[in-house]
C-alpha cells in the first residue's frame, strides 16, 4: 500500500457526500474496536484496531501532543488494500471542559497529484469540534494522515475524547460497505513539562464515560 500524508489545506465548503454503498452491496457496521496504546511509553498515541470475520479491515490512530495542553493531533487511518477509503468524521470533545468547546484546523495544503481532490470540512456540533472528510479521492486506496493543530481548548479540562467513524468501500460486482465506529480517550494534567508523556494510556475505555454531545451544527471560527 503507497503511503502519502494527507495534509488539507484552508477549509473550503464541502460538496456532495459521496455514497457510501451501491445499491446492491452489502452495509455491515462495526461498533467494538480493540483499543491499543503506543508501545512506546513516551508516546500518547492509540489506536482503534477493526476485525470482521477475522481479518483485519482498518486502524485508527490518534497521536495527541500536549504543551502541556493538546497543541497538535495527528491522525492515521490505514485499511485493507483491497479497500477504499469513503469517509472519515471525527468528533473532539472536553466533557470537562464547561462550556468552552475545543476548535481545531487543519494544517498544510492538499497533497495531491491529480484529481479528485479530497473534500474536507470543520464545523462545531455542539460542544464538538468536527472533522469531515467527505471524499478521499486519489487518495482513498492510501493510508491518510491528517494533522490538526488545536487553536482553542478549555483550560480546566482535562480529558480528550475522540470519536471516530471511518466508511470502506471492497469495491467488486457488488460493492461492501463497511462502517467502523469507535472513540478513544486521553487524560492529562498541565503540570506536565513539555515534550513528557501526559496521557493516560490505559487499555480499557470506559463506556459510562462517553461524552453526550448535542446542538445544531454552525461553522467554526
Amino acid at each position: 500500500m503507497r503511503r502519502r500524508a494527507f495534509l488539507a489545506s484552508a477549509l473550503t465548503a464541502a460538496s456532495t457526500i459521496v455514497a457510501g454503498c451501491s445499491s446492491t452491496g452489502s452495509r455491515t457496521e462495526y461498533t467494538d474496536p480493540t483499543v491499543k496504546a503506543d508501545d512506546n511509553p513516551r508516546d500518547n498515541a492509540k489506536y482503534l484496531e477493526f476485525r470482521g470475520n477475522d481479518v483485519d479491515l482498518a486502524t485508527v490512530g490518534v497521536d495527541p501532543r500536549f504543551a502541556p495542553l493538546p497543541s497538535t493531533l495527528r491522525t492515521t487511518i490505514s485499511h485493507r488494500e483491497d479497500t477504499k477509503l469513503q469517509s472519515f468524521t471525527q468528533r473532539f470533545i472536553a466533557p470537562d471542559g464547561g462550556e468552552t468547546p475545543p476548535q481545531v484546523s487543519l494544517r498544510g495544503p492538499f497533497m495531491g497529484d491529480h484529481s479528485p481532490h479530497p473534500s474536507v470540512s470543520l464545523f462545531r456540533d455542539g460542544m464538538a469540534a468536527v472533522v469531515k472528510v467527505h471524499r478521499f479521492g486519489e487518495l482513498a486506496d492510501e493510508t491518510a494522515f491528517i494533522d490538526l493543530s488545536v487553536t482553542q481548548w478549555p483550560e480546566s479540562a482535562r480529558q480528550l475524547v475522540v470519536e471516530n467513524t471511518v466508511e470502506l468501500t471492497e469495491p467488486g460486482l457488488t460493492d461492501r460497505t463497511y462502517v467502523l465506529d469507535g472513540q478513544l480517550e486521553f487524560e492529562f494534567t498541565a503540570e506536565t513539562e513539555a515534550g513528557e508523556r501526559t496521557a493516560d494510556t490505559t487499555d480499557s475505555v470506559e463506556k459510562g464515560r462517553r461524552a453526550r454531545v448535542s446542538g445544531s451544527s454552525v461553522n467554526t471560527r
